[in-house]
């Protein structure tokens, strides 16, 4: 079992202050690491110390929810937790998780998550819930450009469709082919880091996808996130698209934070998010 780590501050910090605040746990389940923290939900800032842990190697239900639950404790969190994971949220189970053990597959599944005192979980995809954070926190001042189309790049590439003011759940761009190859077999966070790419290695491999997407979407603007926040100018100024390119508004963090919202969301409509 992987043990819990606080990021920032280090490992002996109180849990968040959170008086005066709106605040919520959010955790994001990574195909690498597990994250959490408090946000405030006024700012989208987090609000105390990053927990965090690797992903088990199998990364089955169980391991998953122990490890929520770790995160859940170490905050002396008793209320719903915002959960984003890494596949398409389908009733009880987990699709097009290739990140994650298989057992995400079978009916169920989702079931076994748990936290303290079995507080109720609000689960979104990942990539929406970096979708969710931009179109909760963003940029106010950009014009309403149609569609906004967010990429997070990481283990694998995940995806989030803005529109309007809303967000259109479970795509799944990275599994777009050009000449039967998949975008997040050669440009993602994890094919940077394995393949050694440089900024210019990345771009020549990424730039067929994004052709594919605007001939497909023609989005009004693009939004990268994941691990491209780190070093986002390296690596957008080498793509060549028609519209503009911006870093996600809260970069790494993105993922926590919108997976804080999903509970605020969920409270108030129900989606994009779904009750467990």
């Amino acid at each position: 079992m992987s043990t819990i780590a606080a990021a920032d501050p280090l490992n002996d910090s109180p849990p968040a202050d959170r008086d005066g605040l709106a605040a919520q746990l959010g955790i994001d389940v990574g195909g690498t690491s597990i994250k959490g923290a408090i946000v405030d939900l006024r700012t989208g800032q987090l609000a105390g110390p990053i927990h965090s842990a690797q992903t088990p190697g199998t990364a089955t239900p169980e391991q998953v929810s122990a490890l929520v639950r770790q995160m859940a404790a170490a905050e002396h969190w008793t209320e719903p937790v915002g959960v984003a994971l890494p596949g398409v949220i389908v009733g009880s189970c987990l699709r097009h998780a290739p990140n994650l053990s298989s057992a995400w597959e079978r009916e169920g599944a989702l079931d076994r998550l748990r936290t303290p005192g079995d507080a109720e979980i609000v689960l979104i995809n990942d990539a929406d819930a970096a979708g969710l954070a931009e179109l909760t926190y963003g940029q106010s001042d950009r014009p309403d450009n149609g569609l906004t189309v967010v990429l997070t790049f990481g283990t694998g590439i995940g995806s989030a469709l803005l529109h309007d003011g809303n967000l259109i759940a479970n795509s799944e761009l990275g599994g777009l082919a050009v000449d039967a190859v998949r975008f997040e077999d050669v440009a993602s966070g994890r094919a940077i880091s394995d393949d050694e790419l440089t900024p210019a290695g990345w771009a020549e491999r990424a730039q067929p996808y994004f052709d594919q997407l605007e001939a497909m979407l023609n989005p009004g603007r693009w939004v990268l996130g994941g691990g491209l926040s780190e070093s986002f100018e390296k690596y957008s100024s080498r793509l060549k698209l028609s519209k503009p390119v911006d870093i996600a508004h809260l970069g790494m963090h993105a993922g926590i934070v919108g997976a804080a919202a999903a509970v605020e969301r969920s409270g108030l409509s129900g989606r994009p998010s779904d009750r467990r």
